[in-house]
């Protein structure tokens, strides 16, 4: 009898651990999704801090440099404990637009590095903060939504700190990330075609007013 019951009792527990084992064995594909862009984007922050440090021009963007190392590499390594417990496997180098970023920054040094790299910084840490939010908003797994929110003060912080420095040092917050300024090039005819178009709506009215004027008529 006492058999019996114990061999029912170890039945029960093992059907209650079975929804957390699996759980934890098979996280959703936006939670893998996330962990291995965030980590991505840690390794590139950590890579464009120590590039900060050693090609900046001012001192305060160099400062920003070390703390992008300090702080991102604190965070990925919580990132990466959550990653194993999790069974994800993590990309080993940051993805291809930040790898061409990077060579922009390793083209460039003095006041221009600084012009270059505070406002396309703004624009990757506003993407972590996206990529963040929609790990918040859309993810299944507790520890990788953990991951998420703990990353978002220090993300913010970030930004915060560029916007600062973009105007302590008189530089533009915003920048092409991908095409070296060019889309902002491109856009300059377009914006002239409709300025074009307004004058001569504008002129086009001014006529026809004219025409039925009275004293236009006399």
């Amino acid at each position: 009898m006492f058999i019996r019951r114990a061999a029912a009792v170890a039945g029960v527990a093992a059907l209650l651990l079975l929804p957390a084992t699996a759980a934890a064995a098979a996280p959703s594909d936006q939670d893998t999704a996330f962990l291995r862009a965030a980590h991505q984007s840690n390794l590139a922050e950590i890579a464009t801090g120590k590039l900060a440090q050693q090609k900046a021009a001012s001192e305060q963007v160099k400062d920003l440099g070390a703390r992008w190392v300090a702080d991102h590499t604190k965070l990925d390594a919580t990132l990466q404990d959550t990653a194993e417990a999790l069974g994800v496997d993590l990309p080993d180098a940051p993805n291809a637009e930040q790898r061409a970023l990077a060579q922009r920054y390793q083209a460039a040094s003095g006041s221009d590095f600084d012009a270059l790299w505070i406002p396309t910084q703004m624009d990757a840490h506003m993407k972590a903060m996206r990529l963040g939010e929609q790990e918040i908003a859309k993810g299944s797994d507790a520890q990788a939504k953990k991951v998420a929110q703990s990353s978002a003060p220090v993300v913010a912080a970030h930004h915060g700190l560029l916007e600062d420095a973009a105007s302590d040092l008189g530089v533009p917050s915003s920048i092409g990330t991908g095409t070296g300024g060019q889309a902002a090039a491109s856009n300059a005819p377009a914006a002239l075609g409709f300025g074009a178009l307004g004058l001569l709506l504008v002129a086009a009215a001014l006529v026809l007013l004219r025409r039925r004027s009275p004293a236009a008529t006399r």
